[in-house]
């Protein structure tokens, strides 16, 4: 992974025609003198202008090393650039592993023998994170613009800063509410753990904060979805607040619930415009056209108006820039350049990183949910089921590899692949939402059919 250094544009127009003209064909240089003096700037400007593919050079330079380059650079300007991982040198799916701490077992001299070339395999986990938000932000530069840029010293400056700045806000909200919108997700689909706070006033919540603080940095399972033992150091906790509630607070007692100084703990406090509202409206044509974001709910919504903070671990937002480029197109007819700002992104979170929500409703786990077969495959050595959750609203169901199914060779992936094998029919699935335990209401067979449905009831 790797990061472009933030970059301002401070040339002025005579630097930004000599950088153009350093990178320019030999008969563009031919043609086009360098300059050192602001009053021959509208002098080549009328030469550039004379000549079609002198401008379209001019302009094709101008947009994809100057404007490109600053707008690329642009894109970690966004109230979250902490938290945005860079971009992958290769390929367009991010592999995350997470390697289980190895167990202690006794020592045996006995046991050597057969312990010596015996292999202990690492318990490895894997979530694949895919390029999943892939759009164009289009900008028009006309010929009469760029005419009229030509003549003031820092005509192309300007005209320059205005194209970044409207590429760059439109990117910049977009990512912050791509964000906004994997905490909202994550809330209701049950992959973030919420914890009741004990009451609504501000000395409640900053001491559950910190007790929570404290306990993302110990050794648990209970804070991630996938359930594996991991920890968070406080250098790595980030707090998001809503406008309202950090008025709430005073920043020094925030800062001393996460041991930190107040300077230090700045940089880990984020602000949330709130968390009842969402801009629906910006997506909606991309919605139209594609699959890549969902539509924020109002019941959604509403379920997240109990919601006073988010506390997460800086990995838990697998978000990526995949590609920064444009594409161009000369309108010969209208005198004029399209240009197509192409972003593509991984948007995703992490099922193996500590996160939790503080709400002021009673937390109550699910009595019931089902599970969907959703494929079958069969071979003669085995027969494949693949379960889905019924329930949109929760994307944090596990299947586990229980005793009865490991006594059978039934082999079952947590994310709801189950693979019998010949001459074993059935085994009575487990799972678990969080730390909340469920057994099927009846066994699971190899017989069954797509379409069919599994009921998970909790254990008492």
């Amino acid at each position: 992974m790797y990061r472009p250094s933030v970059s301002q544009l401070n040339a002025t127009s005579m630097d930004i025609m000599n950088t153009i003209r350093q990178n320019a064909s030999p008969e563009y240089q031919a043609s086009i003198p360098a300059i050192d003096n602001y009053t021959e700037i509208p002098k080549v400007g009328e030469v550039i202008w004379g000549y079609p593919a002198f401008a379209n050079q001019f302009v094709s330079t101008l947009v994809n090393r100057i404007i490109l380059t600053l707008a690329k650079s642009s894109t970690f300007n966004n109230p979250y650039r902490e938290l945005k991982k860079g971009y992958p040198q290769f390929g367009a799916t991010i592999e995350e592993s997470f390697v289980e701490m190895a167990k202690a077992r006794e020592f045996n001299v006995e046991k050597a023998p057969q312990r010596e070339l015996a292999r202990t395999l690492p318990d490895v986990k894997t979530a694949f994170h895919s390029i999943n938000w892939r759009v164009q932000y289009p900008v028009t530069i006309q010929y009469e613009d760029l005419k009229r840029a030509f003549l003031s010293p820092e005509g192309l400056n300007d005209m320059v800063n205005r194209i970044v700045e409207s590429l760059n806000r439109g990117n910049e909200y977009d990512e912050f509410l791509l964000f906004k919108y994997l905490m909202i997700k994550g809330v209701n689909r049950e992959a973030i753990k919420k914890i009741q706070l004990p009451g609504d006033t501000p000395t409640d919540a900053v001491t559950t904060f910190k007790s929570y603080s404290n306990l993302f940095r110990f050794v648990k399972t209970d804070f991630n979805v996938a359930g594996v033992h991991t920890n968070t150091p406080v250098e790595d906790q980030y707090i998001f607040l809503d406008t309202g509630m950090d008025a709430s607070y005073d920043v020094n007692v925030l800062a001393s619930a996460f041991n930190m100084d107040k300077a230090s703990f700045m940089g880990h406090r984020f602000l949330m415009d709130d968390w009842t509202t969402f801009d629906n409206d910006r997506f909606a044509q991309i919605r139209e056209a594609c699959d890549c974001i969902e539509e924020v709910s109002a019941s959604e919504l509403m379920a997240m108006a109990y919601i006073r903070a988010i506390l997460a671990d800086k990995e838990f937002f697998q978000v990526y820039d995949n590609l920064t480029t444009m594409t161009e197109n000369r309108v010969e007819s209208g005198l004029y350049w399209n240009y197509n700002l192409n972003i593509w992104k991984t948007i995703d979170y992490s099922p193996f990183s500590n996160v939790v929500a503080f709400s002021t409703q009673a937390v109550t786990p699910h009595a019931t949910f089902e599970m969907a077969i959703t494929d079958k495959s069969s071979t003669e050595n085995a027969t494949i089921l693949t379960l889905v959750t019924s329930e949109p609203t929760i994307d944090s169901a596990r299947l586990i590899q229980n005793q009865d199914a490991t006594g059978k060779g039934i082999a079952v992936h947590p994310y709801g692949v189950i693979i019998y094998p010949e001459g074993q029919t059935t085994f009575t699935p487990t799972a678990r939402i969080g730390n909340t335990l469920y057994t099927a209401s009846a066994a699971l067979a190899s017989t069954s059919e797509v379409g069919s449905s599994v009921t998970f009831n909790k254990n008492a």
